[in-house]
């Protein structure tokens, strides 16, 4: 199965990523990584939105594909990806507290990684887990 969304380049982006996975792989489906996915989402969609230089016209582009074993999850952006990495986290500097994010999703999928672009994408991938019969 493959869901694609179109969202907006702003601070609605995650919150709107975040119910389209819990529409289209519903939170038991996941077991109790279900949160992770979200988080992981969340990063990736407010990073997009935050560090890829996105205009007003720009969109973000969100596509799920789940089958039985994992669930996949890309965040394209119309700009290149080029600078999307792990980068010492920080609680002071000139954008504020920062650096967080991909450790998140480092620390939470199974896999991630990114695609330079343009267009630009940083995914991730869980294996769903199936409750003990």
């Amino acid at each position: 199965m493959r869901k694609e969304v179109i969202l907006p380049p702003d601070e609605k982006a995650p919150l709107l990523a975040r119910t389209a996975l819990n529409r289209f792989v519903p939170p038991p489906e996941l077991g109790k990584r279900a949160d992770d996915a979200r988080l992981a989402l969340s990063e990736i969609a407010a990073n997009a939105v935050r560090h890829a230089g996105l205009r007003d016209r720009d969109v973000v582009r969100l596509v799920i594909e789940a089958d039985e074993d994992h669930v996949r999850v890309e965040v394209e952006q119309p700009t290149p990806a080029t600078e999307v990495r792990l980068v010492e986290p920080s609680l002071e500097g000139p954008d504020g507290v920062g650096g967080f994010g991909l450790h998140i999703v480092d620390q939470t999928a199974d896999s991630w990684g990114c695609e330079a672009g343009p267009p630009g994408r940083v995914w991730f991938e869980f294996r769903r887990e199936f409750p003990a019969v």
